[in-house]
Order: structure tokens, then C-alpha cells, then sequence
């Protein structure tokens, strides 16, 4: 940790905050009273990750110096996570702490007033920099102090920053509480350590400090800020080689059977799916291809689309997005393939927004003709991940070890996967997922199972060509992570007209 010109580090242009001026306000009193009590994080080349609004407060308020951190160096995928990580490790929280919860606990306290006990700290002065102060002292005394206080999901944000070799410093009074960094004081403990940083305050600092450091948020601006990131992160991970069909593709004729029990290598099984679903289907966000081998095998003709491709080691691999899609297009045009089933499984999950939602109901609606049902599966408005961001306990081991939280820019919404690839779920109610498809078909019937909503639609509606066009130019130019796009919207375009004989 040093002191550099303020001049020496640049906010990120991608920074997810929303900075209001009430809020910086208080920024400029916590700095005015406490100074600071972190430092700023920046890569080293000097991009700010963490403190982009202490930065700016400090230098309105004539700072000519801040202390910093510098971290490792980091591509920008991996600097836009740890931006966000950053942004819920400066706050004690849990797991159903929302930005909106927390901004409603500082509105309950009342910081101008226990800021009057405290003098100002003189800008560009030695006790302007407590952080610089900090120093390493026995954990022991701090664990006793502070039984009980524990937070797994602040433990969690601790140790991804320490897997990317960030460790920040303890704030605390003399009498060992803990005023910021619970979860870094916890894992400290489960590594064993001896002795952590730590920054000490007074009784009053304290008061103040719990305040501004844990309930003083900036709202998120992600949905915008990173809209593309999102929508390329949304590609599936492969977590393990599955053997069975997903739920999406066994719902409509196993009821509530899990995918493992069902099982395609049975005949009666094999001969009750093909009697549902036919022999010609279409895999619509095929991820890693699972169902179309499994459904091959088995004799059944299949067409996937996967637009987000990714090879063993979770990398999009984007010539073989290209080459997949090409294939598509062809089965759309030049064969005009007829599917007697259209599958949408888990996909909806993972699409970032709305309208791109829409654009792929749309999609698969002119694809359909009266003979085909299209069936849709995603995880339901009630599932576990959600209902424990907002307070319910579970101690189910994978969610209690998961860092994620909740975007309000629509209802359902969590990011996870936040310090290596930003990514959305979404979680749907069944009056939404009616709503979705109902605008593209005439026939949609909803209905929830096993934490997830169900959709079968039939009948799709007259083509809009104007809607299906923007839909085709948003699918088909969809964005990749060196920042170049798909770049085959004139070749859809030709597909479909090909394939529905009108002008697009």
C-alpha cells in the first residue's frame, strides 16, 4: 500500500455505479471525517477497479494524493468481474442484501449525526490515510470478539479476492470489533493465519465507519454498462458430460420424472418420446450438444443452434459457433427442414434481457408450422438460489459456497460467476413465461414442476416480417468476447426468406 498523485490512476470506463450526488455527498463526509480507511485497488497500469467514487470525491475535495493498492494484471473480462466483486466486498453482506436493502439501513441511521462527535481530518495529511496505519496483529482476540457475526456469503467474496491475491485490511475498534471485513476476519481463521491487517478506529469512528463502509452503496448500472459481456457470458459451462436428456427435452412425457430416471435406452421410453415428439426436432441453444448426440444415437434427426460454442476449457470457441450456425441456416433454407418439435431447454435462463428473450421466442415461432409444438423449460421464480437471496436459510453446501446476488433491472435476475465471467440468470414466473411465447402463438400452456416453469406451445401466429427481421439481425450478430460480432445477418435473412417466401 503507498500514496500516488491522484493523477497517476484513471477511472475505468466500464464501471457498473451509478454515482448520484446524495451519495457522494456522503462519500465526502465519511472522507472528511474518517479518511481513508481503505485504500483504492488499481491494476498496474493504473486503472482504478475499486474506488472510482473515493477517487473522484477526494479530488474535488483538492487531494493530491490516495493510497493504493496495485493488483496483478488482468484481461478486461477479468477486470470487469473483480470490478463487481469489489463493489460487494467493500460491504459486510449477505446474501439477501440487496442494494436497495442496504440504502434503506443507511437512511435509518443517522450518519450526519454521529459524524458531529468527530473531528475533521485535515485533506492531504498523515491522518487522512488511516489505511496507511494499517498493521498485522493476532487474529485470536478479534475471532473471540466477534463470535457469532459470521456470513458465508462475505466469506465468499473474501476469497475470491484472495484467489486473485487481494487481501484487505480490517477495519476495527480497540475492543477487537469488527466495524469492516467479517468475512475477511473468517477466512483468515479457516487459513489458519496467526495475524491479519488491520486498520483501528475509535468507538465513535466506529459507529460512523459501520455505516458508511457497510450500508453506502451506488446502484448497479450492469444491464447497461455491460450488456454484451453479459450476453456472451451466457453461454452454458460445462460442469459435467451428461448421459440423459435435459429436463426441457423429457417433461411432456415423463411428467415429474428426473432426467436420469428416464431413460431413452429403455424401448418403451425411446417409443413413447418419438410417439410425442417425432423424429425431426430442433435443439434450440444445443450448449454442449448433449441431447443432439444422445438423440442421434437413437436414430432421431436433429438440428442444433449454439451460437456460443465453448471447447474443454470453457472458452467460446467462435469458428465452430460460425460453422454450427452455417449449418443451421442451411437446415432453414436450403432444406427447409420441417421439425415436428422445437426444444428450448434451460436457454432462458441465461439470456440477460427481456428483448432478447423475445427475439428468440419469435425466432422459433416462424420456424414452427401447425404440426410443431415447441417446448420450453427454465428455472421457476421459487427455485432455491433464489429464494435464499431473499432470506430464505438452506444448507444445501453448493448454494451456501455460491456468490451471487440479485440485479433489479427486471424481476428474477441474480449474477453470478461475478470474478471470472459475469453471468445473469434469470428466474421466471408463470405468468411471465405465458407472456413470452403468447405474443408469437396461439396456443401456450404453462405449468411448474421441480423448480421450473413448462411451456408447450402449438398454432404459432402470423409472421410479423418486420419483428422477425430485428430479431434475426439481433441473433445473428450476436457479440464474442474479443469484441467482434457473428457478422451473418445477411445470410439468416436469406435463410428465412428462402425458407417462408416473403421479404423480410
Amino acid at each position: 500500500m503507498k500514496l500516488v498523485d491522484v493523477t497517476q490512476i484513471e477511472p475505468s470506463t466500464y464501471n457498473p455505479r451509478i454515482a448520484d450526488p446524495a451519495r457522494l455527498d456522503l462519500i465526502e463526509l465519511s472522507l472528511r471525517k474518517l479518511g481513508f480507511l481503505l485504500p483504492l485497488y488499481a491494476t498496474p497500469d493504473g486503472e482504478i477497479i475499486s474506488g472510482h467514487q473515493r477517487h473522484h470525491v477526494a479530488c474535488r475535495m483538492g487531494a493530491k494524493q490516495v493510497p493504493l493498492e496495485v493488483t496483478r494484471s488482468m484481461d478486461l473480462a477479468e477486470r470487469k468481474g473483480v470490478n463487481v466483486v469489489f463493489n460487494r466486498a467493500t460491504n459486510d453482506l449477505g446474501q439477501s442484501d440487496t442494494v436497495a436493502k442496504i440504502n434503506e439501513q443507511l437512511k435509518a441511521t443517522d450518519v450526519r449525526k454521529l459524524a458531529e462527535c468527530i473531528p475533521d481530518k485535515e485533506v492531504n495529511t498523515p491522518e487522512f490515510y488511516p489505511c496507511l496505519n494499517a498493521k498485522m496483529h493476532p487474529i485470536a482476540p478479534f475471532l473471540k470478539a466477534n463470535q457469532g457475526r459470521w456470513k458465508a456469503y462475505s466469506l465468499n467474496i473474501a476469497k475470491t479476492l484472495k484467489r486473485r491475491g487481494i487481501t484487505m485490511p480490517i477495519v476495527a475498534t480497540r475492543d477487537y470489533r469488527v466495524v469492516n471485513g467479517i468475512g475477511r476476519l473468517q477466512h483468515g481463521a479457516e487459513l489458519g493465519l496467526a495475524q491479519v491487517p488491520v486498520v483501528f478506529v475509535t468507538d465513535e469512528e466506529g459507529r460512523l465507519a459501520e455505516a458508511m463502509l457497510n450500508y453506502l452503496s451506488m446502484d448497479f448500472d450492469i444491464h447497461r454498462r455491460y450488456e454484451d459481456l453479459l450476453r456472451h457470458n451466457s453461454f452454458r459451462r460445462l460442469r459435467q458430460v451428461r448421459n440423459s436428456l435435459g429436463r426441457g427435452f423429457i417433461f411432456a412425457v415423463a411428467g415429474d420424472s428426473t432426467a436420469k430416471a428416464f431413460d431413452m435406452n429403455n424401448q418403451a421410453n425411446r417409443d413413447r418420446w418419438i410417439k410425442k415428439h417425432g423424429r425431426c426436432v430442433l435443439d434450440f441453444g444445443a450448449g454442449h450438444l448433449h441431447e443432439t448426440r444422445i438423440l442421434r444415437k437413437l436414430g432421431i434427426s436433429v438440428t442444433p443452434f449454439e451460437p456460443y460454442r465453448v471447447n474443454d476449457g470453457d472458452e467460446i470457441d467462435k469458428a465452430e459457433s460460425i460453422a454450427l450456425t452455417r449449418e443451421f441456416l442451411h437446415a432453414i433454407g436450403t432444406d427447409k427442414l420441417r421439425w415436428s418439435s422445437i426444444f428450448i431447454s434451460s436457454v432462458l435462463n441465461s439470456v440477460p434481457f427481456h428483448a432478447d428473450r423475445q427475439h428468440i421466442a419469435c425466432i422459433c415461432a416462424a420456424l414452427a408450422d401447425d404440426a410443431t409444438r415447441l417446448y420450453a423449460v427454465a428455472s421457476a421464480s421459487n427455485h432455491i438460489n433464489l429464494k435464499q437471496l431473499s432470506g430464505y436459510h438452506s444448507l444445501n453446501e453448493r448454494q451456501s459456497g455460491a456468490v451471487l446476488f440479485k440485479l433489479d433491472y427486471e424481476p428474477g435476475i441474480t449474477l453470478g460467476d461475478i470474478a471470472t465471467s459475469p453471468k445473469v440468470q434469470k428466474y421466471h414466473s408463470q405468468k411471465e413465461f405465458y407472456g413470452l411465447f403468447k405474443e408469437f402463438f396461439a396456443k401456450v400452456q404453462v405449468n411448474e414442476s421441480n423448480s421450473n416453469v413448462q411451456a408447450v406451445c402449438s398454432k404459432p401466429l402470423a409472421i410479423n416480417p418486420k419483428r422477425l427481421k430485428a430479431a434475426i439481425a439481433f441473433e445473428f450478430d450476436l457479440p464474442y468476447p474479443d469484441g467482434s460480432r457473428m457478422g451473418l445477418v445477411e445470410e439468416a435473412i436469406s435463410a428465412f426468406e428462402q425458407r417462408l417466401g416473403m421479404k423480410l
